[in-house]
């Protein structure tokens, strides 16, 4: 192959690669009290780069909370009012500095705003601050509401491990599959752990057979555990000392019953990534 022909080749094969770029639309939910610079730099390690975001944030503080309009002079109106156009002038020098497609939603954020906003959208990603200041029934609200997977990141130092609960009913492939499309190709040579409920029949077992030959192609380090106790519990013995240092990969339902997550000894606060798959 002659010079020419091989700088040919790598221009087409640059070509190629630029023009089959996947385009992802990424929602962040953030509080006014959120540190959104450093959230969205701590993002960045967990979305594939070889993708092009397109980024809109989304003031969480008022969801559901109508703002009333200035006329009416009301301290918390105004009050309201001043956070709003923090937030905004907040996101548009993240905006400028990181020269990428970053905008703000800045209408009122209603459920059937979040609902149309969803639908479009690969990915909600949430500021785990949120959670904190509002707790379990402002997220539970949000995740009621959306169309897409909802990724709850806190401000954790280092990821070593992936969990994943494995659950029949809730289309786990696809949650994997959504996993994949979105996530930095590092995490996937992290270990995976997937808990296992006892299958129900013979079909299962070889539905579940070809699940995780389908995890084999993607996870290298992969190992299976068979849950004995309720899927919320096997799941808090898994953490235990890797709190804060796994992601943890979960069906709606149990995404819910996680945020809200209490015992007589334990309440869960939300230091791991949590990443809820919407079916």
């Amino acid at each position: 192959m002659t010079v020419k022909s091989k700088a040919s080749l790598s221009f087409y094969f640059c070509f190629v690669s630029e023009a089959i770029k996947v385009k992802q639309k990424i929602l962040i939910g953030a509080g006014s009290k959120s540190d959104k610079a450093a959230f969205y730099q701590r993002l960045q390690g967990f979305l594939n780069p070889q993708h092009e975001y397109f980024f809109t944030f989304l003031c969480l503080d008022y969801f559901q909370e109508p703002v009333l309009a200035h006329s009416e002079h009301d301290e918390n109106s105004s009050s309201q009012i001043i956070k709003r156009m923090e937030f905004e002038m907040e996101v548009e020098l993240i905006s400028t500095q990181a020269n990428r497609n970053i905008d703000v939603f800045k209408a009122q954020l209603t459920p059937p705003s979040l609902h149309g906003l969803t639908k479009v959208a690969d990915l909600l990603i949430i500021d785990s601050e949120v959670y904190e200041e509002y707790g379990r029934q402002r997220i539970g609200e949000i995740i009621e509401e959306v169309n897409c997977p909802v990724f709850i990141l806190p401000n954790c130092k280092q990821v070593s491990r992936l969990i994943l609960v494995h659950d029949p009913n809730e289309h786990s492939i696809n949650m994997v599959k959504h996993f994949l499309k979105l996530a930095h190709q590092d995490l996937t040579k992290l270990p995976l752990s997937v808990l296992f409920a006892f299958p129900d029949d013979d079909e299962q077992t070889e539905n579940e057979k070809f699940f995780v030959e389908y995890l084999k192609m993607s996870f290298p380090n992969l190992g299976l555990q068979l849950m004995i106790q309720e899927p919320i519990d096997e799941l808090m013995i898994n953490l235990n000392a890797d709190l804060g240092k796994a992601i943890i990969m979960v069906g709606q339902k149990l995404g819910v019953e996680i945020l809200n997550y209490s015992n007589s000894t334990t309440v869960f606060t939300l230091r791991s990534p949590l990443f809820i798959h919407k079916s």
